[in-house]
């Protein structure tokens, strides 16, 4: 079971797809987003900015609650942001051992057909929000690059 699962929060009504995004990975967008590199929002709008995010990118394909689907895997519970890439994963084939490797990965493939179409700034909200969802403290962090490569998922 992965440190993110033995935190998840079921009673967390939404959550992130970052990361299950990334390993197969299906969304949609409703106007591309910026390509500028806005500054990090503060860390409780941090979570705010990733959970509209996540509805606007993600839930098509990852779910509402992030439970996964049909099109994509799960991004919140037990099943989640596994270390090794799934079976059945279509673009998916490094290892997460830190949320950055979930960030590069995402940043890289995510929305599928639209990779990179968010800002890096909209990428780690996301993964803040997904973070939080799984039950990871995020309280009084912004989540970027560093803070990501210090939050060890498998190790």
């Amino acid at each position: 079971m992965s440190a993110i699962a033995r935190h998840a929060s079921p009673c967390l009504a939404l959550s992130v797809a970052l990361a299950a995004a990334l390993a197969t990975g299906c969304a949609h967008s409703a106007a591309p987003a910026s390509a500028s590199t806005a500054p990090a929002p503060a860390a409780t709008d941090q979570v705010a900015l990733g959970q509209q995010l996540y509805g606007e990118h993600c839930a098509t394909c990852h779910g509402d609650a992030g439970e996964g689907g049909k099109k994509a895997p799960p991004v919140v519970g037990a099943a989640a942001l596994p270390l090794d890439p799934r079976p059945d994963a279509r673009a998916r084939t490094s290892k997460f051992h830190t949320a950055l490797d979930v960030a590069l990965f995402v940043k890289d493939n995510m929305p599928p057909k639209k990779a990179g179409s968010l800002t890096l700034a909209q990428y780690f909200a996301i993964l803040a929000f997904d973070l939080k969802a799984n039950g990871v403290d995020v309280t009084g962090k912004t989540i970027d690059v560093e803070s990501a490569r210090a939050i060890v998922l498998h190790p």
